[in-house]
């Protein structure tokens, strides 16, 4: 079923077997039905195929070699510089000699360099490329998270509006029987007109109302293909159950899980860890640097000189900035203030998860009682609208109170279905708020 069948309704008389197929349609997606989801196979699709996904591990190989480009230092560093040409010497010698020197010079220099000591330099940022790799993994885990919702909640949507849409078709297909009963009752001299004016006014407004769900479905759509890349394919969703049982039974619990779990609060808590190990690089500049030099050279017919040269050595070398105009200490301090604002972050980090957590808590708490007391208000509505039909067959109710009982059907299941695709949503947000909406929880085989 796409939304092209949704239009063909426009274009035909909403006949009773019309309703029953679109019934049949709408019950695939209904909140109350449990069924073998496909949601967890297009989220699996989504975390190994999403562009931002596959930008975050790519970011993490990024930091991961950053890792090796750090732990190079502390291997030695060997090259070469190499001369070669025609060399002319016209000096007193050569002059005094009667001859002047014009030989083909070689000349070829292998230094070696292995630093022994540079302040904790080396060790410092080895640190901070393992804490970035640390940073980037973790915002992987964020970006998939959110990525996963933003999946679970296009879904739910695309299933809301098919169902609300389902909804409204079925209500305008009862108004549809009504105005026909009220035009035969006119045609037997039983009815008045007036009756039938006020069933099409009504017909005109479940019209409205069915072409703004269509557009909401579309909306929703659009929406889907932005976030798997593809069409839905809506015979196949279904109502996915939210994996409840990861979410704990108290807020206090709650609170305290986000507070450890949560990406943003572990990504705020590394970039001081990352700041205070910027301190430590930039002290390294009050120390010298120790390195073991060691240079071989080879010359042949240079400098005038005929025949080869083999020139070694080795030894050590120090290096000590007595000043350097106060940049090691504004480093050092620039590093600190970073970290205190990194404490700032964390704290303002800590404060955001909180709300988000208490939000998707009551939003959770409010859509659980809707549910239950919209309920009830469906069934209590359609037992009135059934009870008013059957006076109004036995010509003892007006038709407006029949039509009023109908839209108060109609209203009542738009509300109750609404709300049960709230609580879905929110218990995915309450997950997300926990940092605990993962493949994990939610049972996903990847690839």
């Amino acid at each position: 079923m796409d939304l092209r069948e949704f239009h063909r309704v426009r274009k035909r008389p909403i006949a009773g077997t019309t309703i029953a197929g679109w019934l049949l349609a709408a019950a695939l997606c209904a909140p109350q039905a449990v069924r073998a989801a496909p949601l967890e196979i297009e989220l699996a699709r989504l975390i190994t195929n999403h562009p931002n996904i596959l930008a975050a591990r790519n970011t993490l190989e990024s930091n991961r070699q950053g890792i090796d480009v750090a732990k190079a230092r502390r291997l030695p560093t060997l090259s070469m510089t190499g001369d070669a040409g025609r060399e002319f010497i016209d000096s007193p010698s050569t002059r005094s000699s009667g001859a002047k020197s014009i030989e083909n010079k070689n000349v070829a220099t292998f230094p070696l360099s292995q630093n022994l000591f540079d302040g904790y330099a080396t060790r410092t940022a080895i640190h901070i490329a393992e804490l970035n790799e640390h940073l980037a993994r973790i915002s992987l885990e964020g970006t998939r998270q959110n990525t996963l919702f933003q999946g679970v909640r296009a879904y739910i949507t695309v299933l809301r509006q098919m169902r609300l849409l389902g909804i409204t078709i079925e209500s305008e297909g009862r108004i549809q029987r009504q105005l026909n009963l009220e035009d035969e009752r006119v045609r037997r001299g039983s009815g008045i007109a007036v009756d039938v004016l006020q069933a099409k006014s009504r017909l005109q407004v479940a019209k409205e109302r069915r072409v703004g769900f269509e557009g909401q479905l579309r909306d929703a759509m659009s929406r889907y293909q932005q976030v798997f890349g593809f069409p839905p394919n809506l015979e196949d969703m279904y109502d996915p159950r939210p994996p409840v049982n990861a979410v704990p039974s108290e807020l206090d619990r709650a609170l305290a899980i986000a507070l450890v779990e949560n990406p943003a609060v572990r990504e705020a808590g590394t970039s001081i860890d990352i700041t205070r190990q910027r301190e430590v690089e930039a002290k390294s500049g009050l120390y010298p640097t120790i390195d073991l030099e060691g240079e071989f050279n080879m010359e042949q017919n240079n400098g005038g000189v005929l025949g080869t040269r083999r020139d070694y050595s080795i030894g050590f070398q120090a290096d000590w900035e007595l000043f350097s105009g106060f940049s090691t200490r504004s480093s050092t301090l620039r590093a600190a203030y970073d970290t205190a604002a990194n404490r700032n972050k964390l704290q303002a980090a800590a404060r955001t998860v909180e709300e988000q957590v208490r939000l998707a808590w009551q939003a959770l708490e409010t859509a659980r009682e809707r549910v239950i007391l919209l309920e009830n208000a469906v069934n209590i509505a359609s037992e009135v609208a059934q009870s008013r039909r059957k006076l109004r067959a036995a010509g003892k109710e007006t038709v407006i109170n029949v039509l009023d009982a109908e839209n108060e059907v109609n209203n009542a299941q738009i509300n109750f279905t609404t709300a049960s695709y709230d609580e879905k949503t929110a218990a995915y947000q309450l997950l997300l708020a926990l940092g605990r909406l993962d493949p994990l929880s939610l049972n996903l085989v990847v690839q």
